[in-house]
């Protein structure tokens, strides 16, 4: 493996136009080589996206369309180190050893005779939630040694982190080989989920206090009585740190917390309300009436629901427009791209990532998420991604679009928030 080589960089010509031989970004940890012997990890990266140079030395991930005439974009698509990049695909506690003191890549370059590196204080993951082997729990130190810290105490089953001198000296042992034939070697709703619940439980625990949670919910989630409640229920318990939706589930959900339907239909009953259809019309009339959804929960318009919730915990929420919208509700961000900055804003932030039914804003909130986080101390840990789809299709298609680690639960989504919420919660009732 050729190693000599430091990253080469272009300019750009014309706004938004990325120079030839541009090198795109993937979902993992992606490592450059700056000087000889000096690699840093890119932080907060996200798939299909180039490499930019600040002037400082910095080296950011941005979006094509944010790319200035003048900016420097590194050149090079090879994956192995040849072009100065190196792609690791393999487990998290595994990195090679030419890695050993890798920083992070938004930090600039050391003055000589200072410290080398960040500050101590790892951040302790859970079991890898990956259905992929590459995506395994242990967390590695970068440049400093291991100190331990408040939230890795307070978790006995997060695995010890590892100091990024010492990446993978020793192979992993061989796992058993694989059988040539066997039966159900892919996932469908015949699976057996009881694991993947497990798992799902117990990282929700970890990083509702050492992570960020973000969910991805479609409108399907409020069409259901106790599923309502039982979502509404998880931000009140502090499982849920930010919410990505779309207009329909935050109109739906309003529409239940002021006439009991969800497009015209009863919650609970099933019921077809008389004039029912005009229901999430005259939600949206009504919040708009209000100057905006906070507006109407403070005023005491609405007084449940997961609007609420979010409203009065403090909850963020993005609420991505689409060209179907109805209405929309004050809050939409119509612009695709404005959009799409908001829920990357979270998505920058996320340990874990929760999609339930609602296929394209998972596959939206997937093409933001590397399979990794680069967190306080240059420690890194996996980003765990969940889908909850009653569709085999759904999931396929996300694994499809690149979003190679996401872990998915085939159930109807409504049971599924029932389930996760009394299971998290020790609640027997919604209620």
């Amino acid at each position: 493996m050729e190693l000599n080589k430091i990253l080469t960089t272009r300019f750009v010509n014309s706004h938004g136009v990325a120079p030839d031989n541009y090198h795109a970004t993937s979902i993992y940890p992606e490592f450059v080589q700056v000087e000889p012997g000096r690699w840093v990890l890119l932080a907060e990266s996200r798939m299909d996206c180039v490499i930019r140079k600040n002037p400082d030395g910095t080296l950011e991930v941005v979006e094509l369309r944010r790319l200035k005439k003048g900016d420097l974009v590194a050149v090079g698509r090879g994956e192995n180190g040849e072009d100065g990049i190196y792609v690791h695909a393999g487990p998290l506690d595994q990195l090679p050893d030419f890695l050993a003191g890798w920083t992070p890549a938004n930090v600039p370059a050391p003055v000589v005779g200072s410290m080398v590196g960040p500050v101590s204080g790892p951040m302790a993951g859970p079991v890898a939630a990956s259905t992929s082997a590459d995506m395994q729990p242990s967390t590695l130190q970068a440049d400093t040694p291991q100190a331990e810290s408040p939230a890795a105490s307070s978790v006995p089953s997060a695995p010890s982190a590892l100091s990024a001198h010492s990446a993978s000296s020793t192979p992993p042992s061989p796992a058993a080989p694989a059988d040539k034939f066997a039966f159900r070697t892919g996932v469908s709703r015949e699976t057996s989920f009881s694991l993947d619940y497990d798992t799902l439980y117990q990282v929700l625990r970890h990083d509702r206090e050492h992570g960020h949670i973000v969910w991805v919910a479609g409108p399907a989630v409020v069409f259901d009585a106790d599923a309502r409640r039982a979502f509404a229920g998880l931000i009140d318990a502090g499982y849920v740190h930010g919410l990505l939706a779309g207009n329909a589930l935050a109109t739906h959900d309003l529409e239940a917390a002021l006439y009991g339907t969800a497009l015209g239909q009863g919650l609970y009953d099933k019921r077809q309300a008389p004039r029912g259809h005009y229901h999430h019309l005259d939600a949206i009339n009504t919040i708009r009436g209000c100057g905006s959804i906070r507006a109407a929960v403070q005023s005491g318009r609405v007084r449940d629901g997961v609007m609420h919730a979010l409203e009065t915990r403090g909850v963020p929420y993005v609420l991505a427009g689409s060209i179907r919208d109805d209405g929309p509700l004050p809050e939409v961000i119509a612009d695709v791209y404005a959009a799409q900055d908001a829920m990357r804003a979270h998505v920058r932030r996320a340990t874990t990532v929760v999609a339930l039914a609602t296929a394209l804003h998972t596959i939206a909130t997937g093409n933001m998420t590397p399979s990794y986080q680069a967190g306080p101390g240059g420690s890194l840990r996996p980003v765990h991604f969940f889908i909850a789809d009653i569709s085999e299709f759904a999931a396929g298609k996300l694994a499809d679009r690149g979003s190679l680690t996401s872990r998915s639960i085939l159930t109807n989504v409504q049971d599924f928030v029932v389930n996760v919420h009394r299971a998290l919660t020790g609640a027997c009732r919604t209620e």
